[in-house]
């Protein structure tokens, strides 16, 4: 019976001793593997550079342009002494920064000059009529402010700041006073509208 004993004490110290083996084998190769993955990791650098953002805004004007109808003009009563007026409105826009005039060019038709003042003109269907008129740059309807195609003559343009928003410039009309000689009927004319920037 003690003989038995014996054998089972070294039995069991034999699978401890196997135990503690086997948790030795496993620490040594965790370690071996942990190793060997330390030295498979890639190692990494930093580069840097700068990208450079860039864009360009191009300075770019907008224009539309009414028509300006002066309604019926009655060169015997009530224009017999006073022109008749009339008024629209050139609405411009431009990019912010841009600066622009608008000039009028004289018509499609042949000034009517007296003196040094010269007058556009309106015709008839047939062209064997006209009316003289003008347009200003403002409301006193002086000869200082006849709209041009002058871009230089501050007071006879339409002055445009660029801002992004639209912005309107008064066309003042006046077909002169007593022009007897017409013919009835209707007159048009047409004047190009330029803005330049």
């Amino acid at each position: 019976m003690a003989y038995i004993l014996i054998i089972l004490a070294n039995k069991s110290s034999s699978v401890s001793n196997k135990i503690g083996q086997r948790s030795l084998n496993l620490a040594i190769i965790s370690t071996i593997a942990l190793s060997t993955a330390a030295l498979t990791v890639p190692a990494y650098a930093d580069a840097t550079a700068n990208l450079t953002v860039s864009a360009d805004i191009i300075a770019s004007c907008t224009m539309s342009t009414p028509d300006l109808n002066f309604g019926a003009y009655d060169p015997i009563v009530a224009n017999a002494t006073e022109g008749l007026t009339g008024s629209a409105t050139v609405s411009a826009t431009c990019t912010s920064g841009a600066t622009g005039v608008v000039t009028m060019d004289g018509g499609l038709h042949t000034f009517y000059c007296i003196s040094s003042k010269c007058y556009r003109r309106m015709a008839n269907a047939g062209e064997t009529s006209f009316l003289r008129y003008n347009i200003y740059t403002d409301a006193s309807y002086s000869w200082g402010y006849v709209w041009t195609d002058n871009p230089v003559d501050a007071k006879t343009v339409g002055q445009v700041t660029g801002s992004g928003i639209s912005q309107d410039l008064t066309v003042y009309g006046e077909v002169h006073k007593n022009q007897t000689n017409a013919s009835a009927g209707s007159y048009t004319d047409r004047i190009n509208v330029t803005l330049r920037f």
